[in-house]
């Protein structure tokens, strides 16, 4: 990219970030207050309601100063007692004396306090102040413009510099700073002991996910100096003969591992990056083909790690809306069905997956892809020369000992095991879970009751002990066979951890920063940015536009759905309602589809996401490159998905969903047909 170039793009994000419109203050309160209501650690309704036997009295709210918005806060937060109750499996007694919660809202902030039936004031209050106030205690970080400078301070300092580390550390210093009211030496403290060890490094989640990528990458050592990698590539080489069949088989690879988008990244990547190295295709493509592959396939499979998150998100508000009947209200144990139902608008995740194929059957690359896979065809420069891939350079240089056997069974036989362990103890664990919270689920059709199972697996722990497994398993069969000694072996595995070293610091930092934008509500101003009154048609459009800002700017997507769904349920009933070509049931499918998507969109191509992050290191990719040439692609799929997914369907009603279809992968193939190049023709414009 010239300099020129990145100064412009540069310059662009500056301009989205001024143009950004204000916060509505009464959706910013409603949207804090909700989620410290809710919150799994330290919630007041629990502390309220500790007797567990004891029937839940209903949410009654009072909003001062009043005004229009008091009736629509007052039903949104007697929702929120609603939802309560029911993620608690406990009823609710509408005859007893109520919850009381004040919510006072003014020019300088907001303070939420909730109270017994009988008026004793249940745990702190909660208190956001736009400017501090002397004497009045400490408050929460009020969300406004500036909480989305750490996310885009990184992502233009990345751009101009070419330097992933330094960016990430700078918007990770500058949210510290502004939470701690620009103080260095608290933002600093904040940054490190607050965030990065409390909770990043020290989280059981995060420690088994680095825990996963370290032992799968020492697998992967292991099984290239045994000779497996070499042995399976040259069994795939069969199939894949040249450019086109190799990104095929990878492409192939990458939808058959559809239960966890973790995985499917570091499998696909380690697995197919010999091979495309060998047959002309650059890292950058292999990259993008891994990360398309991912969350875009996990997010849309009945049966992955990701369905039973994406149910909960929108499940527990089904019951306040009826079927299409008018009458009959929706079930909670509905969420699943609704979740199907959805599945025909996923319009972003459904084109994303038909551009990769397209561009591999149609030969046709465009914008800084094309220029990598001309390199990679012409120069057999699978890296750039200015590339800094995202693992070092040894654990690609890694060879069997002269004389060897190449055996793809030494690398396939720990894959398998590592993909059967890690199906086998989601399983269990996730039957067990469900069998302690929710008994009565264990007898639901196998296609409801499954995704639960999944949902309560707890994926990054059975992925970490598989990966020690096949680690295990694939030292075992390199010293078994005597092709290689334990001590050649183990240091085999630790030059590959060692490889690790930048990726893993990206990867926490990435993490870091998306627990500073939590900090700051970057979500969450963003979310109340984009609150205002539309047609009921556009809001399955503005909804996705926002879910894929939110999830763009904050590097996740299960944070964005948790934000945006819970919210989408009643709203996009009672707007379709108005419309009979839409209906109510109708609006709320294509908007909670619309949600999911736009949040899957910046999962996927955000520079501070943590799967764009693990499909640059799979591959050995530099992390950059990735994100510079994936971007046009998802940028592209994703105005496809809104002029020609939703808008056709929101316009003319749900039922014209396969017209979507028709359009948008018309409009994929005439992008590729007429914007794209062959990248093995040197006559091609430049």
């Amino acid at each position: 990219m010239t300099g020129s170039l990145r100064w412009l793009l540069a310059a662009a994000f500056v301009v989205l970030f001024a143009l950004l419109p204000s916060a509505d203050d009464h959706q910013v309160a409603l949207l804090k207050t909700r989620a410290w209501l809710l919150d799994d650690d330290g919630s007041p309704l629990a502390a309220a309601l500790a007797d567990g036997e004891a029937p839940v009295p209903a949410l009654r709210s009072e909003i001062l100063p009043p005004g229009p918005e008091a009736a629509d806060l007052a039903e949104a937060f007697a929702r929120t007692g609603r939802e309560w109750a029911r993620s608690h499996g406990r009823e609710l007694d509408a005859s007893a004396p109520p919850l009381r919660l004040e919510l006072r809202v003014g020019d300088n902030g907001f303070q939420a306090a909730l109270s017994a039936p009988d008026g004793t004031p249940v745990g702190e209050p909660l208190r956001y102040l736009k400017a501090p106030v002397e004497g009045e205690g400490s408050a929460g970080y009020y969300p406004n413009r500036s909480s989305l400078l750490p996310a885009f301070l990184a992502i233009v300092l990345a751009i101009i510099t070419g330097r992933v580390i330094p960016s990430l550390l700078a918007g990770c210093l500058a949210g510290a700073f502004l939470y701690t009211n620009l103080s260095p030496t608290a933002g600093v403290a904040h940054l490190a002991v607050g965030i990065a060890w409390d909770r990043i490094l020290t989280d059981s989640f995060n420690q088994e996910i680095l825990g996963f990528v370290i032992f799968l990458f020492m697998t992967v050592g292991v099984m290239a100096r045994s000779g497996g990698i070499q042995g399976m590539v040259a069994w795939v080489s069969r199939f894949a003969k040249g450019p086109v069949s190799t990104q095929l088989c990878s492409w192939a690879i990458g939808i058959l591992v559809f239960f966890d988008d973790y995985s499917n990244c570091i499998i696909t990547g380690s697995t197919m990056r010999p091979l495309t190295d060998r047959n002309g295709v650059s890292r950058e493509k292999l990259a993008y083909i891994v990360d398309a592959t991912a969350a875009p396939i996990a997010g849309i499979s009945i049966f992955s790690t990701w369905v039973a998150y994406e149910v909960s998100m929108f499940a527990l508000q089904l019951p306040e809306v009826t079927q299409a009947d008018g009458i009959t209200p929706f079930r909670q144990a509905d969420g699943f069905a609704v979740f199907v139902q959805t599945l025909p608008f996923r319009f972003y995740c459904i084109f994303t997956i038909a551009t990769v194929l397209l561009t591999i059957l149609l030969r046709r690359e465009f914008g800084p892809m094309l220029a990598a896979e001309r390199r990679a065809h012409h120069q057999r420069k699978p890296v750039a020369d200015d590339a800094r891939p995202m693992v070092a350079e040894d654990l690609d240089r890694t060879e069997p000992p002269e004389g060897a056997p190449l055996l793809g069974r030494n690398a396939f036989l720990p894959i398998l095991l590592l993909v059967t362990v890690t199906v086998y103890l989601v399983f269990r664990q996730g039957t067990a879970t469900l069998a302690a919270e929710d008994p009565d689920a264990l007898s639901l059709p196998l296609l409801e009751r499954i995704p639960k199972i999944l949902g309560g697996g707890e994926s990054q722990r059975a992925l970490f002990y598989a990966s020690i497994g096949a680690c295990a398993l694939a030292v075992i069969l390199a010293t078994a066979q005597r092709i290689l000694t334990i001590g050649d072996a183990m240091q085999s595995a630790l030059r590959s951890a060692k490889s690790l070293g930048f990726a893993v610091i990206i990867l926490v930092l990435a993490w870091s920063i998306g627990a500073v934008c939590k900090d700051l509500g970057t979500a969450q101003f963003l979310t109340a940015a984009f609150h205002g009154s539309f047609q009921p048609w556009l809001l399955p459009i503005v909804l996705f536009v926002t879910s894929a800002l939110v999830a763009f700017s904050t590097g996740t997507s299960y944070g964005t759905m948790a934000i945006l769904l819970p919210n989408v349920v009643v709203l996009a009933h009672v707007m379709g309602s108005e419309v009979p070509e839409l209906g109510g049931v109708g609006l709320m499918i294509l908007t909670i589809g619309a949600v999911l998507e736009g949040s899957i969109f910046g999962d996927h191509c955000s520079p501070i996401s943590d799967t764009t992050v693990l499909s640059s290191v799979s591959t050995g990719c530099d992390h950059l490159h990735h994100v510079r040439t994936q971007a046009p692609y998802a940028v592209a799929v994703m105005v496809i998905a809104t002029i020609c997914g939703y808008l056709p369907a929101a316009l003319l009603g749900p039922s014209y969903w396969p017209l979507s279809w028709a359009l948008g992968l018309t409009a994929v193939v005439a992008l590729l047909l007429i914007g794209g190049r062959d990248p093995r023709r040197d006559d091609a414009p430049r």
